[in-house]
């Protein structure tokens, strides 16, 4: 019988246990377990052992939990107090050091967690669940490539809206509207919407800024699909832009450019981002390029890898979908910023947000 891909996923993460010096695993990040069940709801907690799952959700979700999580030999419990529960049915019965997601548990639950479970050695653990998460399939590749679609035709809508005289609050308010009506599940962060001068802040939340003719827009947003996120980026002009902001827009849409056709899997990132931050170190706005060349997505806005010089040594593995989006931002001038969403393959990458127009727009 073929595996599912989340009995998959799990059965990776068993395989690690011995590596790791652990005999379960508690996964308490909620994206995590909705990777590992299929569970699509926002409380449940997985605690998994070397021989047998446990689903943990509340009273919320009882019927959504028995459909949605079909997976053999897990158990499916309805409870509240989680740490109490699996204390007194002994779920990890023969389990001597228990796991945890360090980087999602708490403080205050941590505590909780080792004061009422007791007779446990407990394990920190970094990285574990966040390395099976990262490949993702063609089917899930594919729910990107989806929400990519109802971006491109929200973006071909602000486009033929936009005016002089809008404010960015306006731009965004089409955006979150347009894209829920074309079949969003709900935006992926807020909307970044940045004008003129403003366009020099890398995440300038939209604000009643008037825009005015002549002046690049930065636009950001997301849109769902089956619980997963497309992350796109555009930069267009409201009326004729200046021959410098064309200048910087070519020079960001070549780096883009550049990084696309150089990613593949199983590449270090580090390598990956120098191919675009070279070509704007090289015009002399190396300063002015301050974040990394993207991240990973899938459930999550940002998850793993994340492509920057500061994680140089991180591979980007066969199967992970990246962000490739270089930028410049030049204060009391102008940005600009071009993002585009790709599933990476041995050989290349395949771009799941290609249906979306990245030339310099200009609208009247």
């Amino acid at each position: 019988m073929t595996q599912t891909i989340q009995e998959y996923r799990i059965n990776q993460l068993r395989s690690g246990f011995d590596q790791r010096k652990i005999d379960a695993l508690i996964i308490t990040h909620v994206p995590h377990v909705a990777y590992l069940t299929g569970f699509s709801g926002s409380s449940a907690m997985l605690v998994l052992t070397r021989s047998a799952a446990h689903f943990l959700t509340d009273g919320r979700y009882t019927e959504q939990a028995r459909q949605e999580v079909r997976l053999p030999n897990v158990d499916i419990h309805i409870e509240r107090e989680w740490w109490k529960y699996v204390h007194e049915k002994k779920l990890l019965e023969g389990s001597s050091i228990v796991g945890f997601e360090a980087s999602h548990t708490s403080v205050a639950s941590a505590e909780s967690m080792k004061k009422i479970i007791t007779g446990r050695s407990w394990q920190a653990i970094v990285g574990m669940v966040e390395a099976v998460v990262m490949v993702k399939t063609r089917e899930e590749a594919n729910f990107i490539r989806e929400a990519a679609g109802i971006a491109a035709k929200t973006y071909d809508h602000v486009l033929r809206t936009t005016k002089a005289g809008m404010t960015e609050n306006d731009v965004a308010a089409e955006v979150a509207y347009i894209s829920k009506k074309l079949g969003s599940e709900s935006e992926g962060f807020e909307t970044i919407v940045a004008s003129g001068v403003r366009g020099a802040l890398p995440h300038g939340r939209s604000t009643n800024k008037v825009i005015r003719s002549g002046e690049l827009v930065t636009l950001d947003f997301g849109c769902r699909v089956q619980g997963f996120y497309s992350d796109v980026t555009r930069t267009f002009a409201v009326g004729e832009p200046s021959l410098f902001d064309r200048a910087i827009f070519d020079l960001v849409l070549r780096a883009n450019e550049a990084a696309i056709l150089a990613a593949k899997g199983g590449m270090k990132v580090g390598v990956l981002d120098a191919v675009a931050r070279d070509i704007i170190k090289e015009v002399g706005y190396g300063e002015e390029f301050a974040h990394g060349l993207g991240h990973g997505l899938g459930r999550e806005v940002h998850e793993k890898p994340s492509i920057s010089y500061r994680f140089a040594d991180e591979i980007a593995h066969v199967g992970a979908v990246i962000t490739i989006e270089p930028g410049v931002y030049l204060p009391e001038r102008c940005g600009v910023r071009v993002e585009d969403d790709v599933w990476l393959t041995e050989t290349g990458c395949e771009v799941l947000t290609e249906a979306i127009p990245k030339q310099l727009i200009i609208v009247e």
